[in-house]
């Protein structure tokens, strides 16, 4: 087995322009098990054996770090990530202190550290000598051809990256603190012929600095068989000697075949991030808008859209055979958007998967126009939208707003689920906008505890029942906008005895049908009446309890 990943190694494998260790101990050597986000709530329950994330701490003065690290080094916490410039006062800290990079987010470290302590728990259970690490690989390749190397997949996301005394430039930093190449490289690249020399290619391509500040690149495509698993980059001061293009020939199988050994545990971890991330912006908060920004979906304003089966169970979390299918609707959705709208973001709740996505081209309305249509074509081409109902909410400016969608695709959906068969497959708020305004008048109504019925109607049902003649010819006759032939036409009988029947509510009840505020109060309590359904109230504690 592989020596224990320990703070120091992760620091020297990931390295500068990300973290630097600048308060060090003898707790750097010790094995590292985890990574965490400081609660300043919850300072009690710091995980031992883990990297502790400071977010928020105030590291331009010493002593909230230095009470952070004494608390830390209780629990068995072996380091203290901070943004820096970390204070002389620090040195003090009595656990290792790791400088965060100003220009990464928080959830880049997070996810990255999580990502290297995955890797080599992998590689703990391989081969003994087996070299299946791609930092480890990044920093072995960057000895070998001296120059700095980072290794991508094919969407040119960065998956692991070199340090070392080796030349570099800010392009090569922003990749790696973005974690991906910026698109407006990749069109240069594409536009260059780039790729299409790299993929039809075995060997190194050399390529020339195309903006100001740049060094040179030389770049080898990564495949097994004819498929292009990923990219090794390097940044050169000019065209490799002949011997380090061999290295790169010779370490290009080495990568491929890490790559395709992981490429389904690699995905499921990407898969998993992308999930985290799209909760937190669900969630909303500081954590949300930095999640956005990783997410790349803060370049516009920001749709929810909100599937769920027709018909769920009281409790979705309870029951198996819900659970199942909002299991397979993700992973349907996820592929289905895969190929149509790839920034698009899937997470699962209890009760429906949520996608969040923008269109930075489009503004206002169009985004909404644009969600709406993106769910409609979903619903209509799979095979697994058949009995889904799907709710658009947006758009919200900022990823802050997201909650407040996302709430209003929830109260849209619980609407189309007591509606039923009457209720559009696909819906927005302007759609269900008066069952979602009696969804809630109902709670709130039954928080007060008001009766279901005052003055008029409650004088009316004790005489006639809920389900009496009068009753029934009050509700037609309020549903039909106080029409007395189309009322007459609904229930089935004649004119006249509508007429009949009006005047006996009239004398039984008291209601005056010339008083617009009586008529409308009598008609949203009956309304209420049929919110107040076994369906409805299932789905309002469903709705509670999300």
């Amino acid at each position: 087995m592989h020596a224990p990943l320990t703070l120091r190694r992760l620091v020297r494998d990931m390295g500068e322009p990300l973290l630097r260790l600048v308060v060090d101990s003898a707790a750097a050597d010790e094995p590292l098990t985890g990574v965490a986000i400081h609660d300043p709530v919850g300072a009690d329950g710091l995980e031992a054996g883990c990297l502790l994330l400071g977010v928020g701490v105030a590291a331009d003065t010493a002593q909230e770090l230095l009470d952070l690290g004494r608390a830390a080094r209780r629990a068995g916490v072996r380091g203290l990530a901070v943004r820096g410039p970390v204070p002389a006062g620090a040195a003090e800290c009595p656990v290792p202190v790791v400088e965060v990079n100003h220009g990464a987010s928080w959830m880049h470290v997070a996810a990255t550290v999580r990502q290297r302590l995955e890797d080599h728990a992998q590689a703990q259970w391989g081969p003994a000598g087996a070299t299946s690490d791609l930092f480890t690989l990044a920093n072995t390749i960057s000895t070998m051809i001296q120059a700095a190397v980072t290794i991508e997949d094919a969407a040119s996301a960065v998956l692991a990256w070199s340090v070392g005394p080796y030349d570099t430039d800010p392009s090569r930093v922003e990749t790696i603190l973005g974690r991906a190449v910026r698109p407006s490289r990749l069109r240069e690249l594409t536009d260059q012929g780039v790729f299409e020399q790299l993929h039809s290619s075995t060997a190194p391509v050399y390529l020339e600095p195309y903006e100001a500040g740049m060094l040179p690149r030389v770049a080898i495509a990564v495949r097994a068989d004819a498929e292009v698993l990923g990219y090794v980059w390097a940044v050169v001061d000019g065209p490799l000697p002949d011997e380090h293009k061999r290295w790169l020939e010779l370490f290009a199988p080495v990568v491929a075949l890490h790559l395709a050994n992981t490429r389904s545990g690699t995905s499921a971890w990407a898969r998993r991030q992308r999930q985290e991330l799209a909760s937190a912006v669900l969630a909303g908060g500081p954590a949300g808008v930095g999640a956005a920004r990783e997410l790349r979906l803060n370049t516009g304003p920001l749709c929810v859209i909100a599937f769920s089966p027709g018909q769920m169970g009281q409790d979705a979390t309870g029951d198996a055979v819900a659970a199942a299918n909002l299991r397979r609707l993700e992973d349907v959705l996820t592929a289905y958007l895969a190929a149509v709208h790839p920034s698009a973001a899937t997470v699962r709740g209890d009760r429906a998967v949520y996608v969040l996505a923008a269109w930075p081209q489009l503004t206002g309305r169009d985004d909404l126009a644009a969600a709406r249509a993106l769910a409609a074509d979903f619903l209509a081409r799979s095979p697994a939208g058949a009995g889904v109902l799907a709710a658009v909410a947006g758009p919200a400016a900022q990823p802050g707003q997201v909650p407040a969608i996302r709430a209003q695709a929830d109260a849209v959906l619980r609407a189309q689920r007591q509606a039923r068969a009457s209720a559009p497959s696909l819906a927005t708020l302007d759609d269900m906008a008066l069952p979602v305004l009696l969804q809630h008048l109902a709670d709130i109504a039954e928080s007060l505890s008001l009766p279901p019925a005052t003055g008029p109607l409650r004088r009316l049902l004790a005489h006639d029942g809920a389900d009496g003649t009068l009753t029934q010819t009050l509700t037609a006759y309020l549903a039909t906008g106080c029409m007395s032939e189309e009322a007459a036409t609904r229930l089935r009988v004649h004119a006249n005895t509508l007429r009949y029947r009006l005047r006996r509510i009239r004398e039984i009840s008291g209601l005056d049908f010339q008083d617009a505020d009586q008529m409308l109060l009598a008609q949203i309590q009956l309304k209420l009446r049929q919110q107040n359904t076994p369906l409805a109230a299932d789905e309002k504690r469903a709705a509670t309890n999300s």
